[in-house]
């Protein structure tokens, strides 16, 4: 006979669990396709209606300047019945908004270059770290057995305050 560690009806039921949770999530997907078809067949008819409307009624006239205003895409009416134009912010989503914005375009995340000119200790250093490079490593490249990063800087740190 086989003994387990754990309960072995236990890993059944989990087995079970994770079926029903997986079918609840396809049954809301479902669902939420369902309800958007809906919607967009409720808008379509609403917009069918709303033409059907326009075309049938007798009192409505449209001379050309309606026309233009109701082909312009810019163009609102709001509650009260005041036509208006949107301005552009207001068609604007808020992804679009952000990604115009540049605040995560690519010369915002990369590092910028150094634009202060070097000194005496940039290049003091420069020559130190060569040195103390060439102390700490092997002809390979590979730092030598027991030693790091850490020692070599604080190598070329010294000698840079000898020079």
């Amino acid at each position: 006979m086989v003994e387990y560690s754990f309960d072995y009806d236990d890993y059944l039921r989990d087995e079970r669990i994770d079926e029903r949770r997986e079918q609840d999530r396809i049954d809301e997907m479902r669902r939420e396709s369902f309800e958007d078809d809906f919607r967009r067949d409720a808008e379509r008819d609403r917009a069918q209606q709303a033409m059907r409307e326009v075309i049938n009624n007798r009192n409505i006239i449209i001379d050309n300047d309606l026309q233009k205003i109701v082909n312009d895409a810019d163009m609102v009416m709001d509650l009260r019945g005041n036509i208006r134009k949107l301005d552009s912010r207001a068609l604007e989503t808020g992804r679009s908004r952000i990604r115009s914005s540049g605040q995560f375009s690519r010369s915002n995340l990369l590092p910028r270059k150094r634009t202060r000119k070097k000194t005496k200790m940039d290049r003091t250093m420069s020559k130190c770290l060569k040195i103390a490079n060439k102390k700490f490593r092997k002809a390979n490249g590979q730092l030598r057995k027991g030693k790091t990063m850490r020692d070599v800087m604080r190598h070329a740190h010294r000698l840079c305050k000898k020079e």
